[in-house]
């Protein structure tokens, strides 16, 4: 069970990360530059065979600008099939790429009620590359590479950097219907692991679309009005970081399901906001083996409350290469 364990947590965390950067439901916005703020707080929960509570709260900024944009639009009629949708495809040239930096930097206060020193202090930081390119077939190919720091502060002169990318590709179908897959590779601690991963948006009607990113997230999305979008769900998480347990530094992961309901309101084209609240189903910490000491907490489940906002800058490449097609038609 403890040589399984690892495979089983880092399929699901990197799958969970996909499924973070990668929201089937904001696809114009995710190839934006933009700034992002964040804060979660998991309420206080019972920790199983003792009488101590655990509850946490992260904050995080995070920041992807463009590096390097490529744009090329023409229309050239080719009426060798007669076809309207071979027409379309074999009429248009679309060319884009575009390259983006990615620096996220994070915070994170927990409490654990079973330890002889319960509040700690964990700090992460993230940066990369993520990227999108516009294939002949108009599918939509994405990558991204990073690198990660997560440590409690007592223990970040031993910080072991992790690593992940991302690869995969998008089929559009329509305005409002897709599906994408790919695969996640993830290293940290001597593992090199990969995890598949599925998912797309399927209208229900004019005013709901069933998301999902398989295993970890689905959700019904209702569109209450231009601005705002509701949705209910549920969703897997989790984060690996190093700490420091009985005197020694070593690997913790944290593993949750959630059921959860949030808002999203778009101000302008420029700020966005979203609120979230849910409850917990299942939570779990658990240690690398370590001497004779218990390495598996099972908490109880509880509520948790996240809000966010967004700060858009510049146009999305799908803007800009609309732009650069009705300036080489007219």
């Amino acid at each position: 069970m403890n040589i399984l364990w690892p495979f089983t947590f880092f399929s699901f965390f990197s799958i969970n990360a996909v499924a973070q950067s990668f929201e089937v439901d904001q696809i114009q916005q995710l190839y934006r530059p933009r700034l992002k703020l964040e804060t979660k707080h998991v309420f206080d929960s019972g920790i199983q065979d003792t009488t101590g509570l655990f509850n946490q709260t992260d904050a995080n900024v995070a920041f992807t600008f463009p590096l390097k944009t490529k744009i090329s639009a023409d229309l050239k009629l080719d009426l060798s099939s007669l076809k309207v949708k071979d027409i379309l495809q074999n009429s248009i040239r679309l060319k884009a790429s575009q390259t983006m930096g990615l620096l996220k930097v994070g915070g994170r206060q927990s409490y654990f009620g079973f330890d002889s020193i319960p509040e700690k202090q964990f700090m992460n930081v993230t940066a990369g590359f993520l990227g999108v390119r516009l294939t002949r077939k108009y599918r939509v190919l994405f990558w991204s590479a990073a690198v990660n720091l997560s440590e409690e502060t007592r223990v970040i002169s031993s910080t072991i950097p992790r690593a992940s990318a991302i690869i995969g590709q998008m089929h559009v179908r329509g305005l409002r219907k897709n599906f994408f897959y790919g695969l996640m590779l993830a290293y940290s601690d001597g593992l090199f692991l990969p995890a598949p991963f599925f998912g797309g948006s399927e209208p229900i009607g004019e005013k709901f679309i069933f998301n999902y990113t398989l295993p970890v997230q689905m959700n019904l999305q209702y569109k209450a009005s231009q601005q705002m979008r509701l949705a209910i769900g549920v969703s897997a998480e989790g984060y690996r970081t190093g700490i420091q347990f009985h005197g020694k530094r070593l690997n913790m992961n944290y593993t949750s399901g959630n059921l959860y309901g949030n808002m999203r309101l778009k101000f302008s084209k420029t700020f966005l906001l979203k609120a979230e609240a849910g409850y917990v189903i299942y939570q779990a910490l658990r240690y690398d083996q370590f001497a004779q000491y218990k390495n598996v907490y099972r908490l109880s489940p509880g509520p948790y409350g996240q809000i966010g906002i967004q700060v858009l800058f510049g146009k999305s490449i799908w803007e800009k290469v609309s732009e650069g097609f009705l300036q080489n038609i007219n």
